[in-house]
């Protein structure tokens, strides 16, 4: 929509008499009107600048050749005025260095006005101050300034600037395992459980285990696993067997050993797993044997067993050596008992932190926290947490976000930059540190913050960064509900702004909502829409009054 304001000859013809020149009333009678448009035509505020382009169209024969403007934008508001950049105009014989208005023919002059936003120019009006002269002596102000625009837009205000806090998370588990092994061990090509293998200190260790955990609160004792192997060495289908035949005598070993000792084990499962070439790769792998680059390549590229075992027996002096030192280890029915322990419920945790709240472990203490939603128990168990766990960076830095909830933002920047210290690569330290920096108007360095990780929290906060700075296309990418209406608005695309505002409901909302009604030139939606907001929270009145938009509907 155009704003055109004429332009009367009166003050022309003043400055002809001020400067006692007559080359303006060569051209006095031939002009009738000056148009002046803005782009935008609502002056709105984009990042931290109002910017917009005047355009004074003017009529063939007007500006006389031998004049000279300066025409000054100014942004005038109550009790002060920003004033702009000036350009100048010149006349075809006009020998400086101005920018050339033709006298012949119908033309544009244009000029560009930036002026930094506060919020006192947010009821503003936009004029243009006009000084003329004639090729020399001094340029003269006409008395008359010209209108261009009224009032600064600034739906970009109207964003929520509450930026995504990340909560570094807990690692409770409800039921934790533990678990005892040993070995029972079996001479080359044999499956005889030898009975000093059955008086060995790791299969007693074994048995103490599972009597200490049968029938303990909160215990559940599992059955014993027992895995036995053959060594990689000779065919493989009598390795096979003897991997079986081990795993037969190691169930009836255990079994008969448990009863005597009165071992309360539930079950024995075996499972005969053949040749042991994982265990072979990993004794290798920690050994310091002479070629262990070679075997380990040949395990790599070789799949077939019996082709790796003829490969690595070509290795003569090697193979002696794996033959005395890894094979024997090979030779066995690995035993392993789990014990599952069941940690304490909700309401046990919830009620532990709300009394002794010392006798939790760390991840109870951060798992307790998130069982409640106010902030002065949060606040509570993550300040427990740093006392009692001090080089835990995630107490640190989820007692930050709760102080930054509470509007204490000074111990919140401090709780982080101790988490900081800690982990100073985590990702929910990165982005608190970007979200501090961002409520600090610090851009420059919430930006930092937010590229240098990828997470979901940091790419909202970047779009906010984004929105502030009026890079609106970007912005769109990364927000997401009301913040994203507001960013879809100033980007130009008001129809998916009102798509996403269909399932929005709170009183910003409907103010938004109100304003795309304005853009739209619907004054019944303006008035359903406002009511709305305000009905839901009276400061929009307030605002409504100050709002460009709404000149023509509010009152």
């Amino acid at each position: 929509m155009k704003k055109i304001f004429k332009i009367s000859l009166v003050a022309i013809i003043a400055a002809v008499t001020l400067t006692s020149c007559n080359c303006f009333k060569k051209v006095a009678k031939n002009i009738n009107e000056l148009s002046i448009t803005s782009s935008p035509a609502v002056l709105t505020l984009k990042g931290s600048t109002v910017d917009a382009v005047c355009t004074l169209e003017v009529p063939a024969k007007v500006f006389v050749t031998s004049a000279v403007l300066k025409v000054t934008p100014v942004l005038v508001y109550e009790g002060g005025e920003i004033i702009g950049t000036p350009k100048y105009f010149q006349g075809e014989k006009v020998k400086d260095n101005y920018t050339v208005v033709p006298y012949g023919e119908a033309s544009k002059m244009t000029l560009a006005a930036s002026f930094e936003y506060k919020p006192e120019i947010k009821r503003s009006t936009l004029v243009l101050r006009v000084e003329a002269k004639c090729k020399k002596g001094d340029l003269v102000a006409l008395p008359e300034e010209f209108i261009v625009a009224e009032g600064v837009s600034t739906v970009q205000l109207l964003a929520d600037d509450f930026a995504k806090l990340s909560i570094a998370k807990d690692n409770f588990k409800r039921v934790t395992t533990i678990s005892e092994k040993a070995n029972i061990m079996y001479t080359v090509n044999s499956s005889v459980v030898r009975s000093k293998e059955l008086s060995s200190d790791e299969l007693a260790t074994l048995q103490n285990f599972i009597k200490e955990n049968e029938g303990a609160y909160r215990r559940t004792v599992g059955d014993v696993y027992a895995n036995a192997y053959a060594s990689p060495e000779g065919p493989l289908e009598l390795n096979d067997k003897l991997s079986a035949s081990r795993g037969t005598s190691t169930e009836k070993a255990l079994a008969k050993k448990f009863k005597k000792d009165k071992t309360p084990a539930k079950g024995i499962q075996v499972d005969a797993l053949g040749e042991d070439w994982d265990g072979f790769k990993e004794l290798v792998e920690q050994s310091n044997i002479e070629q262990k680059d070679l075997i380990l390549q040949i395990l790599q590229m070789t799949q077939d067993p019996e082709k790796r075992d003829a490969e690595i027996k070509n290795l003569a002096a090697v193979f002696t050596v794996l033959s005395e030192t890894i094979l024997p280890e090979l030779r066995r029915s690995r035993l392993q008992v789990d014990v599952d322990v069941e940690g304490y419920t909700d309401q046990e945790i919830k009620d532990l932190v709300n009394g002794d709240i010392n006798s939790l472990k760390i991840e109870e203490v951060l798992y307790g926290a998130t069982l409640f939603t106010d902030l002065a128990t949060q606040t509570k168990a993550y300040t427990a947490a740093t006392k009692n766990f001090a080089s835990c960076y995630r107490a640190w830095n989820n007692l930050g976000v709760v102080l930054a909830k509470d509007g204490k933002i000074n111990e919140a920047k401090g709780a982080f930059a101790k988490a900081a210290n800690l982990n100073a690569s985590s990702n929910e330290v990165i982005n608190n540190l970007g979200v501090i920096a961002l409520f600090e108007g610090n851009n420059a360095e919430a930006k930092k913050y937010f590229s240098s990780i990828s997470t979901s929290d940091s790419k909202y906060n970047m779009g906010l960064v984004n929105l502030a700075e009026g890079n609106y296309a970007a912005a769109v990418k990364t927000l997401e509900g009301y913040n994203l209406a507001v960013a879809e608005v100033c980007n130009g695309n008001v129809s998916r702004a009102k798509t996403i505002l269909s399932s929005e409901k709170s009183a910003a909302a409907d103010y938004l909502k109100a304003l795309i009604a304005a853009k739209e030139g619907n004054g019944a939606g303006v008035t359903s829409n406002l009511n709305t907001a305000i009905s839901k929270d009276a400061s929009y009145e307030a605002l409504s009054k100050n709002e460009v938009e709404f000149i023509k509907y509010v009152k």
